[in-house]
């Protein structure tokens, strides 16, 4: 074998994508049977190499990452141990073992190691630029559930995502109907807003939030003026998630001032209650917990005299005079912006994290795409719910308009990755789908959660070709 130091990690990166080895009597390097149902998805972006994997490993099956990397050094080399986004990785693949150091997770959890240079017939390439570009091109080829919609009619596959749509946001109506007599259902849906408004980043922690300072709790604050409701609001928010601990420089004296108003409030309260979890530190600045705090508040004292419950129901019972769906499309988006927008005075407009730089220009604190994800995880299923419980026939049918209708939310990784496995690119041949809406792109992450990461098939016996060709 040729010296390892002259190998890319992407080229064994390669070898893994391709199967390029022998697969017979494969064996860990502990002799472990090892089976390759599927290799995994090519990850270009942070984390493990490769993702959703199905292998057989001893006696056990497993649906994980796989890790890459020339020898087996690289695991520590990168700090893996210690790095929780690699508590997926169920299989560590080397070109070349060595050491006695065990490979294990930050859960604590050990690793299996493959050893590929055993079960190569011929020497690895070196080129990283060609493992690049293969890689690339591996990534770009459709699954065969795309071949299946090139050879067969659009319109099954379009039943087949709008199926997988109405799937999608009845399980989440159902989730809520089976938590609904725990607790008042306003309650509820003031959780699910600051839980969506939250990003993933801190989700947990907002939810945890809205139910340590209930809105029926917050309400009555609403009635001061508006200066004094935001520094009793703002300083209970930020102080209970921990931000005021940060150790900051603020330029702009107005933040500044504020800030410190706010943070002296909070050391005023009799009870000084925390969230139990850390706002994770990985999130875009327009998405900053700073940010969307703002943004909640600005929301709530807009609709605080009428209640949130009743001011949405308000919402939806005008958004029923529209039968034409056009129409209807964009009464709904002016007026959730109306709800959301940023008032001009606001200073954080102009800061994207506390205590960085300020912007050139003004950005919403609540911007449409947010606008449309919190259509998507707190508005249509807790009214689908609300309407089912209350038996409304109506209003259930205008949530599901609504939920066909509305645009579609920023492509994702998962959107991303159904498009290429259902080849819905230029090709002369290719599905020409229009999954310019909510309601598709929210089918097709139902697609890819019922059938891509469906443990018990994995992509060589997945069942969604044999539907597209049925």
């Amino acid at each position: 074998m040729k010296n390892k130091l002259s190998i890319p990690e992407m080229v064994i990166q390669q070898i893994w994508a391709e199967q390029d080895f022998a697969q017979e009597k494969l064996k860990t390097v502990s002799g472990q049977a090892v089976n390759i149902e599927f290799a995994g998805w090519h990850n270009s972006g942070n984390g493990p190499d490769f993702l959703e994997a199905r292998l057989q490993i001893g006696e056990q099956s497993h649906l994980g990452s796989v890790e890459i990397h020339v020898d087996s050094s690289g695991w520590f080399a990168h700090q893996h141990e210690i790095n929780p986004d690699y508590n997926s990785v169920v299989l560590h693949v080397v070109l070349y073992h060595n050491g006695q150091r065990k490979i294990e997770r930050e859960d604590g959890r050990k690793i299996p190691e493959l050893e590929l240079a055993p079960f190569m017939s011929t020497e690895p390439p070196t080129s990283e630029m060609d493992a690049r570009a293969n890689l690339k091109l591996f990534e770009e080829l459709p699954g065969r559930c795309g071949v299946a919609a090139v050879e067969n009619d659009a319109g099954k596959l379009k039943k087949i995502i709008g199926h997988a749509a109405e799937k999608r946001i009845q399980e989440k109506m159902q989730v809520l109907l089976n938590r609904w007599d725990e607790q008042d259902p306003e309650e509820l849906f003031f959780q699910l807003l600051f839980k969506s408004l939250g990003y993933s980043p801190f989700a947990q922690v907002f939810e945890e939030l809205a139910k340590q300072y209930q809105f029926r709790e917050l309400r009555p604050l609403f009635r001061q003026p508006q200066r004094t409701t935001r520094t009793l609001v703002l300083s209970r928010w930020f102080g209970a998630c921990g931000l005021f601990s940060k150790n900051l420089t603020i330029a702009d004296p107005s933040v500044r001032h504020e800030f410190l108003q706010w943070k002296s409030a909070w050391q005023g309260l009799p009870e000084h209650p925390q969230v139990s979890s850390k706002i994770s530190m990985v999130f875009r600045p327009q998405n900053s917990p700073e940010r969307r705090l703002l943004g909640m508040f600005h929301h709530l004292y807009r609709v605080s005299n009428e209640g949130l419950l009743k001011r949405w129901l308000v919402l939806l019972r005008d958004l029923s005079l529209f039968a034409d769906e056009k129409e209807l499309r964009q009464k709904a988006l002016a007026e959730t912006e109306t709800l959301f927008s940023t008032p001009d005075w606001e200073v954080w407009q102009q800061h994207l994290v506390l205590g960085k730089s300020m912007q050139t220009h003004p950005v919403q604190l609540v911007g449409k795409d947010r606008q449309i994800i919190l259509w998507a995880n707190a508005v249509l299923p807790f009214f689908l719910a609300f309407a089912r419980y209350q038996n409304e026939p109506e209003l259930e049918k205008l949530l599901y308009r609504l939920f066909m209708i509305l645009p579609a939310e920023a492509p994702n990784s998962k959107t991303r990755f159904m498009e290429k496995r259902l080849w819905f690119s230029e090709l002369p041949k290719s599905p020409k789908l229009k999954l310019n809406t909510f309601g598709n792109r929210q089918g097709l992450i139902q697609i890819q959660h019922d059938f891509c990461r469906n443990f018990h098939q994995g992509c060589v016996r997945c069942e969604l070709p044999g539907l597209i060709a049925g």
